[in-house]
């Protein structure tokens, strides 16, 4: 009797997994399926990226409401009327409501509303998914054109690789509007249950939609920390790809004192630094990249705003512990602005001679 019921459980063992093998397989096929009719789509329309032999892409120019230079915004007025502000970044800098409602939208429109101040425009070179590499590339290609005055610098900490999203491309163009991780990132990791969710369509589509990628990671890292395992931020917690970040400040660095502009850098963190659970467990280990740009900026002479304190991890946070709800956004904004007039980086208007007092 025994042995009938090992055998039956054996045999109801392999049928359930024979099972879900062929349900993961028919929905595996099911959405590359989806997947190749959606790209097909996308092809036959315009990307909001061109391709960039030495940037991988940049912003298409008047795509949206960008203006001739792919920035988010505005035209940029020529010749220059204002104290100009431009703001390097990611995708952090460039989401927004409208453009108004981005980081540097909020930024000039408190610089604007301080009448000691000189009249200032700040402009939005925030690109979806650029690297401190690929901004500081932008920066010398095509930034020079628009005549900074002062260039920050808005860190964010999965900013450490060279590339770290790469488009389709066929024939010199891009082929679709969605990126995916540079091998170059996928590499960092060494992560198993990562590997598996980036080579199945299925598990990528849970991860977008319910995700569970996020919550595979959480179980994977354990007593660990979920940013050593993502192939985006890991790098932040690593010695060596900090010395290219030091090179390529010092390198913008340089090209201000040629250019005559002066440069400020803005660290972002990623939301899970800000959980109690992992600042009680090992706090000094949780901001070590906060540390790293405290010293770097400290040795080339960068002022450097450290939004960690400021932020809160509930109300500031979208889902993705990313990007900026709308009143982080504000919150941030307000905060920069008040580090650029602190610093003096923005010109303050003298103030009005005393009122002449008349002789009785």
């Amino acid at each position: 009797m025994t042995l009938r019921r090992s055998r039956f459980s054996l045999v109801n063992l392999a049928v359930l997994a024979a099972t879900v093998v062929i349900v993961f397989a028919a929905c595996e096929i099911g959405i590359r399926i989806v997947e190749s009719m959606r790209q097909a789509k996308e092809a036959a329309g315009e990307s909001w990226a061109i391709y960039d032999e030495s940037l991988g892409y940049r912003p298409r120019p008047n795509f949206g409401d960008a203006n001739a230079y792919g920035l988010r915004g505005r035209a940029v007025e020529t010749p220059k009327q204002r104290f100009r502000v431009v703001i390097l970044g990611d995708s952090v800098i460039y989401y927004g409501d409208d453009a108004a409602d981005t980081i540097p939208g909020q930024v000039e429109r408190v610089l604007r509303a301080d009448a000691h101040l000189a009249p200032t425009e700040v402009l939005n070179a925030g690109v979806r998914g650029y690297t401190n590499y690929q901004e500081l590339g932008f920066l010398k290609q095509y930034g020079m054109a628009l005549e900074p005055d002062v260039v920050g610098v808005a860190f964010v900490l999965n900013d450490l690789h060279r590339i770290l999203h790469k488009f389709k491309v066929e024939n010199g163009r891009i082929v679709g509007q969605q990126y995916a991780f540079a091998d170059e990132a996928v590499r960092s990791v060494d992560s198993p249950i990562y590997r598996l969710a980036r080579q199945s369509h299925l598990l990528v589509w849970l991860r977008r939609q319910l995700s569970v990628f996020d919550g595979l990671i959480e179980v994977y890292a354990g007593k660990g920390f979920t940013f050593d395992y993502r192939p985006d931020f890991n790098a932040a917690w690593q010695e060596a790809p900090w010395r290219d970040v030091e090179t390529q400040l010092g390198e913008m660095m340089a090209l201000g004192r040629e250019r005559g502009f002066r440069v400020f850098l803005v660290a972002f963190p990623f939301g899970e630094q800000l959980r109690p659970d992992y600042l009680a467990r090992n706090r000094e280990y949780v901001t070590y990249p906060q540390r790293k740009l405290a010293e770097i900026t400290g040795r080339l002479g960068i002022p450097y705003l450290d939004l960690f304190p400021v932020l809160d991890l509930a109300q500031d946070f979208d889902r993705d512990r990313i990007h900026l709800t709308k009143r982080g956004r504000a919150v941030a904004g307000d905060r920069i602005a008040r580090f650029l007039v602190d610093q003096r980086l923005v010109p303050i208007l003298a103030p009005p001679p005393p009122p002449r007092t008349t002789a009785q």
